[in-house]
């Protein structure tokens, strides 16, 4: 049974047997710096590593980095990778490690468009979907274990939850494991190039089925000031009291974000059912969201910290001041539920 599992960690320091990379017809985030190593290395050279959408390559490292070797799976163009195609994403690498053969017990892999504005926890359940998919297909049962890194502990300890709650909704009869410690099953399979997993990892042995078939589901983009204080608002009140409503949750993060980010976010609101916008501290970016959202006729919730006085009147208008993010998450939620979505686009 493969195993999976969320790792706070750098893909170029992490071993594995294979890592696994996107080319997004352009280099970004953590496929740029392994193909910045592999070049400096001269194992290969930059254009070996822009394989089309729908091609691939295969790097032997040499030590240039701690897996022995990677995949570059070619994908369409970074605006148009979304969480359909993450899912072929990973169930054409199953297939590719079927085709040539590679030994693989440990795989390691990203979790994609988290810094370009979309729902982690929404991409790792599609990433999970298609690796099961793929080995159920295959009937592939070499691969035991694969870990998604990220950087941060905040990104890992939202996917982590993310990740109970993927195995939670999993297949009642198969066996399902999470490790919150050290024990002697937190240890990889031995003979693999990989070490053990970190303290706090989370991992699940998820059954290796192709699952239901992919359902769409409701968007809600987050309009929030660009500054850390609120990261806290955003992982323990607003996101859980989305995606406990089966929604998905997007916003864009100025201080992660690359590229142009007022496009980026007319894009969010424009394919968003719903907005959730905080007025605290009476950030213009936030109101700017709101505008352009009223504009399109998209739903609006304010939310805003106690005592905080708002620039506007907002008495003919959803709202919830929050303080504690139990009940903050709880009061959302609640609101959420009670509202019917209308997209206009």
């Amino acid at each position: 049974m493969t195993e999976f599992a969320v790792q706070e960690g750098d893909v170029v320091e992490v071993p594995s047997d294979l890592l696994l990379l996107k080319y997004a017809q352009s280099f970004y985030g953590a496929d740029k710096a392994v193909a910045s190593r592999l070049i400096s290395a001269d194992l290969c050279t930059e254009a070996e590593l822009r394989p089309p959408p729908g091609d691939f390559v295969v790097i032997e490292t040499k030590g240039s980095i701690a897996p022995k070797r990677v995949l570059f799976l070619g994908t369409p163009p970074l605006r148009s990778f979304s969480y359909n195609e993450m899912e072929v994403f990973a169930r054409r690498a199953v297939e590719k490690i079927v085709d040539l053969g590679l030994p693989v017990q440990v795989l390691t892999t990203t979790i994609h468009g988290t810094g370009y504005g979309l729902d982690g926890g929404e991409a790792l359940q599609r990433l999970v979907q298609g690796f099961r998919a793929g080995l159920s297909k295959h009937k592939l049962r070499t691969i035991q274990r694969i870990t998604f890194l990220t950087l941060g502990k905040r990104a890992e300890r939202m996917l982590n939850t993310a990740l109970k709650a993927i195995a939670t909704s999993a297949d009642t009869t198969a066996k399902t494991t999470v490790i919150d410690r050290p024990s002697p099953r937190d240890t990889l399979p031995t003979g693999s190039a990989s070490k053990p997993a970190v303290l706090g990892s989370v991992s699940a042995s998820l059954p290796v089925s192709p699952g239901t078939p992919t359902v769409s589901k409701r968007r809600v983009f987050v309009a929030l000031p660009f500054s850390e204080e609120f990261q806290n608002v955003y992982e323990f009140g607003i996101y859980p009291a989305v995606r406990n409503c089966g929604f998905i949750c997007e916003r864009v993060d100025e201080t992660h974000f690359t590229g142009d980010v007022l496009n980026r976010i007319r894009g969010g609101i424009e394919a968003a059912d719903l907005v959730i916008a905080d007025l605290t501290e009476g950030r213009p970016n936030v109101y700017l969201e709101v505008g352009y959202a009223w504009g399109r006729g998209v739903p609006v919730i304010f939310v805003a910290k106690k005592g905080e006085k708002l620039h506007f009147d907002v008495s003919t208008h959803r709202c919830i001041f929050y303080g504690k993010f139990t009940q903050f998450a709880n009061d959302l939620e609640e609101l959420i539920r009670g509202i019917e979505p209308t997209q206009q686009n």
